[in-house]
């Protein structure tokens, strides 16, 4: 029941957090601008934070201050692209999301329609938007206020009984012209190196080899590569679809790429693991019980072991030989969408981390609609 109610509560902040990211626009032809905001929030912290918006041609760049930390997001609100990003003080980025989704699959704008009121925001004339995100009868309600040439100079957020959540509040527009390189995100961004360049050395345990391995479920197959610490997994489904993981186990470092017919979707990390929170936000894994019970695929023999101890709602067991290779994998989940698979190809062999750089396909900036700057 626990994790049922934190789930709930991350998708209400996620509902909160999508409202005041790109600006809403009714049409495509909005003029170029910069915008400066206060964003008040009602129920929970911070409090207050600057917000800073930059538009053109469609694309823009959106940055959230609170403190010394710093939330960035860059995208297409018609294109349902965006990437966020956080930068702390004068440190390099940590964390990255991409996601090009269809509209249908999220919480983006579904419907938008005037609600009849008007209202002014440091001398701009605006008309207020109803927009809808969700038919959730528990969701909050999301209005944003455009300018009479569709520029959203004001937003607010409700919760369903009608009290306030947030809002957001001009304090200067701009309408000047915008250089392409103030809305492009930086180029380092889509170098995997950036995210997986070790961030220290690592020992080479000898129970632990290199290896590859080919492994086939019911409805995917998956390829997985490891040089240790560093991992990868490649699952293909049968319907087109591509999950790659790259981890590094002993950091809170990877690259999580999802690819789809519908989707599009990307999260890169690099940063020692939390001591509160000592396990990594891109592999399945919370701990390593022993299950007592053996296996076996190839002519090997194996021994199970519960990788998610910790988790109620998914899982994760792997039936490991002595020195670490995986023969078969069960994926278990809640939802009914759990896979078990089989070895067919086991290599020990050594592995170089370049091995696990993904396709430049993946990650190149135009495949998600982005030129890029410095």
């Amino acid at each position: 029941m626990k994790r049922r109610i934190a789930t709930s509560l991350l998708v209400l902040a996620a509902c909160a957090g999508n409202a005041s990211e790109l600006p809403f626009a009714a049409t495509r032809n909005v003029p170029d601008y910069t915008a400066s905001m206060i964003v008040r929030n009602m129920s929970g912290e911070p409090k207050e934070m600057l917000r800073s918006v930059v538009h053109h041609k469609g694309w823009t760049r959106v940055e959230s201050v609170n403190g010394n930390h710093t939330a960035i997001s860059y995208g297409n609100y018609f294109d349902n692209t965006v990437l966020r990003t956080t930068r702390t003080g004068n440190e390099d980025f940590a964390w990255m999301s991409i996601e090009k989704t269809d509209r249908s699959l999220d919480l983006s704008v579904k419907q938008a329609k005037e609600t009849g009121e008007t209202d002014n925001q440091a001398g701009e004339a605006c008309k207020w938007w109803q927009l809808i995100r969700t038919k959730e009868e528990m969701a909050p309600l999301w209005f944003s206020c455009l300018s009479a040439d569709g520029i959203e100079v004001s937003q607010k957020v409700l919760f369903r009984v009608g009290k306030p959540m947030s809002d957001t509040q001009l304090v200067r527009l701009d309408r000047t012209a915008v250089a392409e390189s103030e809305i492009s995100p930086p180029k380092r961004l889509f170098d995997p190196w950036f995210w997986l360049k070790p961030l220290r050395d690592y020992p080479e345990p000898e129970a632990l080899v290199d290896f590859e391995a080919r492994m086939v479920g019911g409805w995917s197959e998956v390829r997985i590569l490891r040089h240790y610490p560093w991992r990868s997994e490649e699952r293909r489904e049968k319907g087109g679809t591509l999950k790659l993981t790259i981890w590094n186990e002993l950091e809170n470092q990877g690259i999580s790429i999802i690819s789809s017919k519908d989707m599009h979707d990307l999260h890169a990390g690099r940063a020692p693991l939390d001591p509160k929170r000592p396990y990594n936000t891109f592999q399945l894994k919370t701990g390593q019980v022993d299950l007592k019970r053996t296996g076996g695929a190839l002519g090997e023999t194996c021994a199970w072991f519960n990788m998610t101890p910790d988790l109620a709602d998914a899982g994760r067991q792997e039936c490991l030989t002595p020195d670490g290779v995986p023969l078969e994998i069960n994926i278990l989940s809640g939802w009914g969408h759990g896979e078990n698979y089989t070895a067919v190809e086991i290599k020990r062999r050594p592995v170089e981390l370049k091995e696990m750089i993904p396709p430049s396909e993946l990650t190149d900036p135009s495949s998600w609609g982005f030129t890029v700057g410095d």
